[in-house]
């Protein structure tokens, strides 16, 4: 299923990664770790945890 969003910004999305994994590479080397050791739990979710939007009782419908 191709990606919603456009090439270009698909486009602007990699070469920032570039630039991070660059300028910040353990930093880097560290979020492709977390990314792959969590892929089951899903890019989304793990996006929504990250940027402090969710916590897993809200990703699950529970009260905190």
């Amino acid at each position: 299923m191709p990606a919603i969003a456009t090439l270009e910004e698909l486009r602007s999305v990699q070469t920032d990664i570039e630039k991070f994994k660059t300028e910040q590479a353990e930093a880097y080397h560290a979020m492709v770790e977390l990314l792959k050791k969590h892929r089951k739990i899903g890019y989304k979710n793990i996006c929504k945890l990250f940027l402090g939007e969710s916590t897993p009782e809200k990703l699950k419908g529970e009260p905190a």
